[in-house]
């Protein structure tokens, strides 16, 4: 009888949770995600908690037979709901799709002094794994970008988390903001990598349409560095990780050890099963019903999600069955985000038989993989990017696929 729940257990197909808190203290300059301001009356805890419930049930339910390999709580700042309301969350996922024996269950959070005292009642909620949003340790910088915390702050709220979460803490790091130099750049990272555990996230500055950091740029109120010297910062970021021994595992992941890479995220790159839950999140599965591939968003506005939840069980404002060509195209799009690149037998699971080599534009990719941006290997059947191509890869893509 054991023998057949192991085989039953492994033959489960990986699914992965997405939660979103719409809420956030702070509207930052440059963030661009779905997010709300906690409203000037407070949070109704219970109320965006029961409607999260509501539709995870709705949700799930048809996904009884897969198998949770990770939970993620983005938003937003889910570090500002209540813990035992992520463990609420956490126990009626596990309820629904079992969570695996070695499922990743990530929180993120800022490093406020309230949201780290709350860090050993998330850990006691189920969360095993915790990002911090440091963005940069300069205090000017973040007093303009609309933080709340300190660089120091930021530092400490890292060596917190690593006493509680050894092993599985992350933190953000952001590059090319107002008048930043390549000399402060590689000081301030020098700094976060000596603090860090095994995990990094490091992204370049984007200037977003909608965001205020946007209308600053146009109004030429706010001067970016040049584009050359952001690459030198990208550059300068990758060589910095590699002598720490972070492997520059996806465009803007380092881990120390492939047990520290995000699982959650590697689901997303490898075209795995995902449901999510919470204002403007999106979901792509499979239908148990139908087999077909569906996409689905909730409703953005946090206000109308909440009252459709309590009407019918769920938030979705748009679901559509992804066509062939797109989910083709994601395969190859989000697979050669990672240094690992894309295999033919990944692939072929997608697109219903169809070969890499017959699918892309295969007088692009020999002229890419003789530039040295492009790996294939024989022996794997994998597509990959080396790391100057990964530097470059939105370039590639374009061409490579019709």
């Amino acid at each position: 009888m054991l023998d057949m729940a192991i085989s039953a257990a492994a033959a489960r197909v990986p699914l992965s949770l997405y939660v979103h808190w719409p809420y956030c203290s702070f509207l930052c300059k440059f963030c661009a995600f779905s997010k709300a301001r906690v409203p000037s009356q407070g949070v109704d805890h219970e109320q965006i908690t029961n409607a999260l419930v509501r539709e995870l049930r709705t949700s799930l339910a048809p996904h009884k037979d897969k198998e949770l390999r990770s939970i993620y709580f983005g938003g937003g700042t889910p570090s500002l709901s209540l813990p035992r309301n992520i463990g609420r969350i956490i126990d009626e996922a596990n309820k629904l799709a079992p969570l695996a024996a070695n499922a990743e269950v990530t929180l993120e959070s800022n490093p406020t002094s309230a949201e780290v005292a709350k860090m050993l009642d998330f850990k006691q909620a189920g969360v095993n794994r915790y990002s911090i949003g440091i963005q940069t340790l300069d205090d000017k910088t973040l007093r303009k970008m609309g933080r709340l915390h300190t660089g120091a702050e930021g530092l400490a709220a890292v060596d917190r988390a690593k006493a509680l979460f050894p092993g599985r803490v992350t933190f953000d790091m952001i590059f090319g903001f107002e008048s930043q130099t390549l000399r402060q750049w590689q000081a301030e990272l020098e700094t976060a990598l000596s603090h860090a555990d095994r995990h990094i996230s490091i992204y370049q500055l984007t200037v977003e349409p909608g965001t205020p950091l946007f209308r600053d740029q146009r109004a030429q109120r706010v001067v970016l560095p040049s584009d050359d010297v952001q690459a030198q910062m990208y550059e300068l970021t990758v060589a910095m990780c590699q002598a720490r021994g972070f492997r520059h595992y996806e465009v803007s992941s380092y881990a120390s050890h492939p047990s520290a890479e995000s699982a959650h995220n590697k689901g997303y790159w490898r075209g795995q099963q995902w449901v999510g839950i919470g204002p403007s999140a999106h979901s792509r599965f499979t239908a148990p019903a139908s087999s077909q591939r569906i996409s689905s968003i909730r409703i953005p506005d946090t206000r109308r999600w909440v009252q459709q939840c309590e009407s019918v069980g769920h938030g979705t404002g748009k679901e559509s069955v992804v066509a062939d060509a797109e989910a083709k195209q994601e395969a190859v799009v989000f697979g050669l985000r990672m240094l690992d690149g894309i295999s033919d037998r990944r692939f072929m699971a997608i697109s219903g038989g169809q070969s890499l080599a017959s699918y892309l534009c295969m007088d692009r990719v020999q002229h890419y993989i003789d530039e040295g941006l492009l790996l294939w290997s024989a022996q794997t059947a994998c597509l990959a990017p080396t790391e100057r191509g990964l530097q470059v890869i939105d370039t590639i893509l374009l061409e490579i696929i019709p």
